[in-house]
């Protein structure tokens, strides 16, 4: 063994005796009972994958730490002895140091293992060694995806508590990082040392355990989410659907088929899209900024297949009493028709009150629908029927004014309507749509 340590590069000893009193420490320097001091630093060399619906993403850095044992002072005639071999590494005392908020971790090893060890003539040690870690981090997507993240890397010495082991950031730049560090979906805003709450419980059997406090290091990333993605990919084509609805307010009334193919399909799209969108991200309890947006721009298609159905209603009832106007209208003719060549036969054989006889049909919704083939009879049956019947001081078919344009009055009022509907549409819907906008997009940008 002295052999071998003999033969590494950057070691030298002067003697044999103080070779094995070199390497021959496993414990804790602790000297006349007062705390360790370890000063810990960090270099952030890259961070990617971050996976939103994991809460976690990836960090290589550099660990850098350095502490003062008495026992390892030498008289080597170079200044620091270098320890770059794992074996030689692992015969001496390191600091129990871990990452706790790491799914995993590993130390990089290729093409050797990549740590190095410097030991001062006066005992001083600096350490030094690469690993790639695999972090944790609680989202908060209240504001997703205008939201703010803060994530943290946090070490603790995992069997020593601070009356034993003092952990502290170095006092000059303890966490820098790589400034070519570009990540697709955030942007740093900031790396910075903070110290957390290291107060666990150990030495913990079936009835009694210890509390104590272990030092807690903890580097702060502060992260903005890129909305340039978001706004591609979500709020655009969201938009654009919403807008493709309103084409349905300048289509004719009429033309049934071609507004309910455009509304259904607006509908139908909007939420195939939604279920895309939300796919990447962890299924949590409340409701984010995109989920507002995407259930605003659902609620204004379905506003608009509303209109349209309300359109729709007005039609049919146009059609309606344009279809009795025009039947009316046709037996009135046939009846002046027939009275201007003579009295009916039939009407002298039955007499009675001006009505003539019933007939009934057979309805082609499988009801029944009773006809007057007289003169006077035919808009109580109507009536009865549960058409509206004419305002007081209307004359009937009797008088001057037929009943025909009565029920024709209706039906153009109901066109009217409809039409009033649409117009009031292609100006309430793209302005209410705009003021969401401007109130969604300046609530959440102030945040």
């Amino acid at each position: 063994l002295v052999l071998f340590f003999l033969s590494l590069p950057g070691v030298s000893c002067t003697g044999m005796a103080e070779l094995e009193q070199l390497v021959a420490h496993k414990t804790i320097p602790i000297v006349n009972g007062s705390s360790l001091d370890l000063y810990l630093g960090f270099y952030i060399e890259s961070i990617s994958n971050f996976r939103s619906q994991e809460m976690t993403f990836d960090v290589d850095l550099y660990m850098y730490t350095s502490w003062k044992d008495p026992r390892m002072h030498h008289n080597s005639s170079d200044e620091i002895v270098l320890i770059s071999d794992k074996k030689a590494r692992d015969m001496m005392w390191l600091p129990d140091l871990y990452f706790a908020n790491a799914r995993y971790c590993s130390f990089q090893e290729v093409t050797v293992p990549n740590f190095n060890l410097f030991i001062a003539r006066d005992g001083l040690i600096s350490y030094s060694l690469r690993a790639t870690c695999s972090i944790s981090c609680s989202l908060d997507l209240v504001n997703y995806p205008m939201d703010k993240q803060h994530c943290f890397i946090r070490i603790i010495s995992y069997a020593h508590t601070k009356e034993q082991l003092h952990v502290r950031w170095f006092d000059e730049a303890p966490v820098r990082m790589n400034h070519e560090i570009g990540l697709p979906e955030f942007s740093i805003e900031e790396i910075s040392p903070n110290y957390c709450d290291g107060t666990y419980r150990y030495a913990i059997t079936e009835h009694t355990f210890k509390t104590g406090n272990f030092s807690c290091l903890m580097a702060s990333i502060y992260l903005e989410r890129a909305l340039g993605y978001n706004l591609v990919q979500s709020y655009i084509p969201t938009g654009l659907i919403v807008m493709i609805s309103w084409v349905s307010f300048f289509i004719d009334r009429r033309a049934v088929p071609a507004r309910v193919t455009l509304s259904f399909t607006t509908l139908v799209s909007l939420t195939t899209l939604g279920n895309g969108l939300r796919y990447d991200l962890p299924q949590v309890s409340y409701a984010k900024a995109l989920d507002l947006w995407y259930g605003a721009c659902l609620f204004f298609v379905f506003l608009a297949l509303i209109e349209f159905a309300a359109v729709n209603s007005y039609m049919r009832k146009c059609d309606k009493f344009a279809s009795v106007a025009m039947r009316q209208h046709s037996r009135r003719a046939a009846i002046r028709s027939s009275t201007l060549r003579g009295p009916d036969p039939l009407a002298q054989i039955f007499p009675g009150n001006g009505h003539s006889r019933h007939r009934k049909d057979e309805h082609r919704n499988g009801g029944f629908m009773y006809e007057r083939e007289g003169l006077l009879g035919s808009c109580d049956d109507l009536y009865s029927m549960g058409f509206p019947k004419p305002p007081d001081g209307f004359k009937s078919m009797q008088e001057e004014v037929p009943a025909s344009v009565y029920f024709t009055r209706i039906s153009e009022e109901a066109s009217r309507c409809a039409l009033k509907i649409d117009k009031i549409s292609r100006i309430v819907f793209p302005l209410t749509f705009v003021a969401f906008n401007i109130m969604y997009w300046t609530f959440y940008k102030s945040k």
